[in-house]
């Protein structure tokens, strides 16, 4: 993948990361205990396969784009 492609997705997946933190900041303060569970399960599994598929990756190609507290995924 070249550099500004990986820049894009990185940036993309971000904004999807915050979107995902606002869906569970508003589940969290909700009274369904079961939907708090089913999302919290579901966007858990999202952004973990959003990191370990998509961003570590890029972060092993261009490992200056990863986030200074950020440690690296040994496989």
């Amino acid at each position: 993948m070249d550099r500004a492609n990986a820049e894009k997705i990185h940036a993309l997946i971000s904004v999807m990361f915050e979107q995902a933190n606002e869906v569970l900041f508003i589940v969290n303060n909700t009274s369904d205990a079961d939907l708090r569970k089913k999302t919290q399960r579901t966007m858990a599994v999202v952004i973990g396969e959003l990191d370990l598929e998509i961003l570590e990756p890029i972060y092993k190609q261009f490992p200056d784009m990863r986030p200074p507290d950020m440690e690296e995924v040994k496989s």
